[in-house]
Formats: structure tokens, sequence, C-alpha cells
């Protein structure tokens, strides 16, 4: 069977089933290496702002002497003190810090920015702008300290960390918060994932390989098989198994051997008689034809002839069937010891055989009949030493005529050799 006559083949369905479940798993390496490395930064960032704002909390406790205050200048502007020390300011030691810890640093008034070092990407100040309703109510309302993953800052994700300010009465009146830009943590975690990307996908290239490969060559060992076996299906049991059926010692293997007895054993039963263990008309059949195509293109010489048991119906009347079918084997085996070297002999029907000598002129294929006729003549029923002979009509095969005019040319003779007493040989 053609390949292409397969709608799934074995071969495809072996990729699918390499490649798919590869990628598969290639992707959840990814993920699951994406999402770890995003938990261990998140993790990280979270300890890193967490201890930035306690740096600018302590800093600004040992610089500056008292609490938070907020008051407002003529402009009502908001000022932001500490004890006596004005906070607000360019030049001041929050930008200082905001620039050397490489995070944003904001003092808010309940959930407003009264100070800060965020500006937009066309550098204007984050100042007045107010913090998510969630920060709000998570620090403001309830006075914790929250770190947030994925809260936005000025329009933007990032990563920041609230911690409540208490006044001089101990309640909260705004938070210092510092964060950092999503994007950059963004941009950490694909560095990070980019080389496990590139480690996983050249893995699975090197296995997808190795395993296609793989499973190529057993598809390619079970189309063969498969081909074998329709080589068989279809009558060709010389048909010579590959050799890559037999390489390892697997299922395969043993389902290709399995496939050569089964090959001998429907040889057997489709090619030979059962009873003579010769080949059948079948065969024989088959023989005619190849000879007739070496005739045309090699040249060769071919003789036929057509034997007939005399006398055979008296054998069985007379002495059962159990003794003809005896007659016929002792007969089968004089043809077949006779013929060897010399051609083909099959049983051609009933008690008629079918001989064709090979490559010899006519003379010389009935000097050898004879021979063969005289082995015949040796088989002796028992009980009585009744002898059984067999009436032959050959001729030579004419280069370019049909198997058919050869074989209705060896009937006519054998059909003199009956009428004129049997025991005898009608060549022409």
């Amino acid at each position: 069977m053609a390949k292409n006559e397969f709608k799934d083949s074995l071969k495809s369905q072996m990729l699918k089933r390499t490649l798919v479940p590869l990628t598969l798993m290639t992707i959840a390496i990814v993920a699951v290496s994406a999402s770890i490395v995003k938990k261990s930064i998140t993790d990280q960032m979270e300890t890193e702002l967490v201890r930035d704002a306690q740096m600018v909390e302590f800093i600004f406790d040992e610089f500056y002497v008292g609490d938070y205050r907020i008051e407002e200048d003529e402009n009502n502007e908001p000022q932001v003190y500490k004890g006596d020390q004005l906070l607000n300011g360019e030049d001041t030691l929050m930008a200082k810090l905001s620039k050397i810890q490489n995070i944003d640093v904001s003092i808010f008034h309940d959930d407003i920015r009264v100070l800060t070092t965020l500006v937009d990407k066309a550098g204007n100040s984050a100042m007045g702008t107010k913090a998510a309703a969630v920060v709000k109510n998570d620090v403001i309302e309830n006075g914790k300290s929250v770190f947030y993953d994925n809260v936005m800052v000025y329009e933007q994700k990032s990563f920041a960390y609230y911690k409540p300010i208490l006044g001089e009465d101990g309640a909260v009146i705004g938070m210092i918060a510092v964060c950092r830009s999503g994007e950059d943590v963004q941009k950490q975690v694909v560095n990070y994932v980019l080389p496990v990307v590139g480690v996983c996908i050249v893995v699975a290239i090197f296995f997808g390989f190795i395993m296609v490969r793989f499973n190529g060559k057993i598809a390619e060992r079970i189309y063969k098989m498969d081909r074998y076996m329709n080589k068989l299906a279809n009558g060709e049991f010389d048909y010579e198994m590959p050799r890559e059926l037999m390489t390892k010692d697997d299922e395969i293997k043993n389902l290709a051997t399995d496939g050569k007895s089964m090959a001998r054993a429907i040889k057997t039963l489709v090619e030979f008689d059962a009873l003579t263990e010769l080949n059948n008309r079948r065969s024989a059949d088959k023989k005619l034809e190849e000879i007739r195509v070496r005739m045309a293109d090699m040249g060769m010489k071919y003789c036929v002839c057509i034997g007939d048991i005399d006398f055979f119906k008296k054998v069985n009347d007379t002495y059962g069937h159990e003794m003809g079918d005896e007659v016929l084997r002792q007969v089968a085996g004089k043809l077949k010891s006779g013929m060897v070297g010399k051609g083909f002999v099959a049983r051609w029907g009933g008690e008629e055989f079918l001989l064709i000598f090979d490559n010899r002129e006519l003379d010389i294929a009935h000097r050898e009949l004879s021979m063969i006729l005289d082995a015949v003549r040796t088989i002796i029923i028992p009980g009585n030493e009744k002898q059984i002979t067999m009436s032959f009509g050959l001729t030579a095969m004419v280069p370019g005529e049909t198997t058919d005019e050869a074989l209705k040319r060896a009937d006519t003779n054998l059909y003199e050799a009956k009428e004129g007493g049997r025991n005898q040989i009608v060549c022409r």
C-alpha cells in the first residue's frame, strides 16, 4: 500500500504524538520558569522596597528631629516639614536618596502627593496627584504598611511599598511611598527567562530530533512490513523481505518472522498440491507465463509435456481411493526426481501432470522423458503386481506463440498416445 493512501499515516501520528507533547512541555517549562522568576523578583523587590522605605524613614529621623507636619504657604501650596526642617525643594535629601537607590519616593498628605521625585515622560512632576483608592483604604484608613506588585503609580503599573505617617497625636496624616516601575521588573524577568527559553528550545530541538528520527525509523519499518504483507496478500510469495525488518530484536522482527512463516505456509497452500506435494496448476500457469517472456526476451528454448496415468480410474474403482492416492504420490515422486536439473513439474489436474523442460531441444527432452517413463513403470500395485504406466504428449514451444497454443498441441499429442495404446510418448 502506498504511503499517500493513508489519510492519517502512522508516521504522521507518531510525529504528532512526539512533537505536540514536547512543545507543550517546553511551553510549560518556560511558563513555570517565568512564573518562578517573577515570583522571586517580586519577593526580592518587596524586600528591597521595605528596606528602602525603612532607610528613608531612618535617615529622615536621623537628619531631621521632630514629627511630620504639613502647612500651606502664601500660594496655598503644601509645605512638608519634619520638625522645623522644610523637606520641599529640588536639591533635597529625598531627591538624593531617590537617585542613589534608583527608586521614586513620595510623601503624601492624606492620599495626595505633596512631595515626590516622580515625573512623567515629559518631565512633569507628579506633585498633587492622588494615590490609588485601594492604597488609601489599606494605608490611610487602616493604618497598615502594604506592598503592592501591580499598583498604578502615576498612570504606570509599578511595585510600591506604602508606610503610614503618624502626626503628633498618633493619627495617620499621610504616607511615605517608595516604588519602582513595573517595566523595569518586567525587563528583569525577560532577561532571566530568555536564557531559560533558549536552553529549553535547544533541548527540545535536540530531543525532538532524536525522537522524530527514532519514531521515523520505527514508522518506516512498519511501513515496509505493511508493504511486505500486501505483497503476500497479492500472491507475491517470493517477494524478498526487507532486511530492515530483521535488524532489531523487537516486536517488528517477530512480526516479520511470523510473516515469513505465514508466506511459506500460504505459498504451500496456494501453489502446491497437498497430496503430491508438487506445484499445482496455479503455479504452473505462472511458470508458463514466465517462460513465454524468457523466450521472447532471451531466446531460450522450452518443451512442454502433458502426462496422464494410464487406467487410473480403474485403479480407483478396483483398489479404492486410498490406493489411487498412493499411486498419485508415487508417480509424483518419480516425476519430481526425474525432472531435477531439467525443469519444472506440476500436477495439472486429477491424474494429469505438466512437465516443462528448460532450454532443451525436442529430441533431448524426448530422451529425458523416456527415462522418466521407465522410472514410472517401476511402480507396482501391491498384491497383484499390476504395473503403473503413463502416456505423454510432448512438444516444443515455438517463439511468438501463446502458451495455450503450445498446451493444445501437447494435449493433442497426449490424446494420440492414449488412442495409440498408452504407455508411450507422442512427440511432435
